[in-house]
């Protein structure tokens, strides 16, 4: 299922499918109180029907960002949301409208494309 097929939440006429507002992530340097700041206070909204891209220089944050809008990684501070649900309070809701394509190609050589299809169907 896309995140284009499911209600959104109470508010049934919205167009709006992805929220993010005033998001954050800072890691810890292990050098006491020094902290390394990964991505800091990024807002957007995905609209139904809109194409999105995310697009910046190595180390501007964005797999930092993905992996927060996908709950690989809680956000220091900041709203996530998804279909009108809270990414950290609905996470697997969430991830049931969420497919995310990675930058690098993940197949296996022994593999053919069927067999690749249903392992990946399987994980799903």
């Amino acid at each position: 299922m896309d995140v284009t097929s499911v209600a959104l939440g109470d508010d049934q006429s919205s167009d709006l499918v992805v929220k993010v507002t005033n998001l954050g992530k800072t890691f810890s340097t292990g050098c006491g109180s020094s902290k390394n700041v990964a991505v800091e206070n990024v807002s957007f909204d995905i609209r139904r029907g809109e194409i999105f891209g995310l697009l910046g220089h190595n180390g501007a944050g964005k797999s930092t960002t993905i992996n927060m809008l996908t709950g690989l990684t809680d956000p220091s501070f900041g709203e996530l949301s998804v279909g009108g649900l809270s990414v950290k309070e609905n996470l697997a809701q969430v991830r049931g409208m969420l497919g995310v394509c990675p930058q690098h190609d993940i197949l296996f050589e022994t593999l053919t494309a069927m067999e690749h299809l249903l392992l990946f169907a399987q994980i799903k």
